[in-house]
């Protein structure tokens, strides 16, 4: 006769107290497979515990009580964790570092400037794997300069930026929608720079005194005007091609 147990477990990213994305973050630093990251999730989100193998079934204490689950079973119930695999929908990252809080998940509040600098040294990382840039961008995104990372808290700083990086793409489609997949992990240094600059002019209409004003301004307002931009560019480009 199957066994069959209730579980309760996180359904993604969202659900995962920071004790828990430290544990995540943890796992797929070791050399994990990712079956073996999702398994070991799954134990510990239940409640439960491996007591002994018996040949190809593996016999579980769960809630006070001894339950044999095969192999397949444990493969079923890992099915519904795939998004372990990916990079989380919507920002999430860890609530402190430390004593040291974080700006808002979905960048809500935070410069067009730190922006910036954040995608620049974002962009870098991707190019060299250098954990020094990490550790940069938890510099701005922690708002404490002498900041320090364990390995689970760099890969958090990772993970945060990308997902909001897929989170911005979805909102703004007009404007990083004109960038290929994959394209910006290899631009060099000056593209970066040149790109920066462009997103700023663009901005200014070409007033340097209005610089330091959209540097400053909201990156969410800043976002939204280069999205209106580039949906007029394309709509003009459309235009031009009847």
């Amino acid at each position: 006769m199957k066994t069959v147990i209730d579980l309760s477990i996180p359904k993604g990213w969202h659900e995962l107290p920071d004790k828990e994305l430290r544990f995540v973050f943890r796992l797929l630093n070791g050399s994990y497979t990712l079956a073996q990251v999702k398994t070991r999730c799954l134990l510990r989100w239940a409640h439960m515990k491996v007591v002994r193998r018996e040949g190809g079934v593996f016999i579980i204490r769960y809630r006070k009580q001894l339950y044999p689950i095969s192999a397949l079973q444990i493969t079923e119930a890992i099915s519904n964790m795939e998004w372990l695999g990916d990079f989380p929908q919507y920002p999430v990252r860890l609530s402190r570092i430390g004593w040291h809080r974080p700006v808002r998940a979905d960048f809500q509040n935070v410069t067009f400037e730190d922006f910036l600098t954040l995608d620049n040294l974002y962009q870098g990382y991707l190019q060299t794997q250098n954990d020094s840039l990490l550790q940069e961008m938890a510099r701005i995104l922690y708002r404490y300069r002498f900041i320090r990372l364990s390995k689970e808290e760099a890969s958090s700083i990772f993970y945060w930026f990308t997902s909001l990086k897929r989170y911005f793409a979805n909102l703004f489609t007009h404007f990083f929608g004109t960038a290929k997949e994959g394209e910006a992990a290899m631009l060099s240094f000056k593209q970066l720079q040149e790109n920066m600059n462009t997103q700023i002019r663009a901005l200014t209409g070409g007033d340097i005194t209005k610089e330091r004003e959209v540097l400053r301004m909201d990156c969410w307002r800043a976002l939204t005007e280069l999205d209106a931009k580039a949906k007029d560019y394309e709509e003009l480009n459309k235009n031009t091609k009847k």
